[in-house]
């Protein structure tokens, strides 16, 4: 089957609140009848083949798939709205990304079971018709080290960081330096939650800041280095799958 532009055109009427989150104010945007056309999105991205994405992206605990559409004019529209250049992750391909999650028989990870981070901009439509909507993405602070955003490169408060932690910097000179601190300092299994569920609202080791609520047809553009999580319950998303559209972009400190 073929799609053409229409699959990604943005409602020109679609309703934008800017909010800022967190000790750090960074900015969260929300678009409300984001696509034109959302059964357009929501049928394509029903019609794709999905493959299981731990392999790919670490521990997301569902499957992905990925096509190329033009996304330009999206881009150049989100862009305006975010108020400054998104410029895609992947400078060669700007691919088109659909995430599913089917909230059952799946034993998640300690990984999974606390918030992580991208490595730039994340963009995401959520593509659920309105009775199959629940939960959304929470944004969380650290409470051990108080930070709400991870910087994209080692700087004098990480340094520091390391130190009051029991981690000697020196090891933040290595190639996987900075990996092996947040591993130990910032995402330690021993932080994440104890049952075989998702964070949602948070423990002693992890501050829920905010919820981005699921709403049908709903953009939401946020620094994905801002520790992050799908807020799922339990009873949720069990015999239907939860669906995104998500693009990365680049960031910046």
């Amino acid at each position: 089957m073929l799609w053409g532009k229409e699959v990604l055109e943005v409602n020109p009427a679609c309703q934008v609140a800017l909010h800022h989150v967190g000790p750090g104010k960074h900015k969260v945007l929300l678009a409300d009848r984001f696509f034109k056309h959302p059964d357009h999105a929501s049928e394509l991205a029903l019609n794709l083949y999905y493959h299981e994405a731990q392999a790919l992206v670490g521990g997301y605990p569902g499957s992905r798939a990925v096509i190329t559409l033009d996304t330009g004019p999206l881009i150049t529209t989100m862009s305006k709205m975010w108020g400054e250049p998104l410029v895609p992750f992947h400078s060669d391909y700007h691919p088109v990304i659909f995430s599913a999650i089917l909230n059952r028989d799946y034993e998640l990870t300690p990984w999974q079971r606390q918030p992580h981070i991208d490595q730039g901009v994340t963009a995401m439509i959520y593509l659920n018709p309105d009775e199959l909507c629940s939960g959304g993405t929470g944004l969380f602070r650290h409470r051990p080290t108080g930070l709400d955003r991870l910087p994209i490169a080692v700087n004098s408060e990480i340094v520091d960081l390391a130190r009051r932690h029991g981690v000697n910097p020196s090891i933040l000179k290595r190639e996987d330096g900075y990996a092996e601190f947040m591993n130990t300092v910032i995402f330690n299994p021993h932080y994440a939650g104890k049952e075989n569920e998702y964070i949602n609202d948070g423990n002693e080791f992890w501050e829920l800041l905010f919820l981005i609520k699921m709403h049908p047809n709903r953009l939401v553009i946020f620094d994905g280095r801002m520790p992050h999580s799908q807020h799922i319950q339990p009873d949720k998303f069990r015999d239907y799958y939860r669906i995104n559209q998500i693009l990365y972009f680049k960031g910046h400190d």
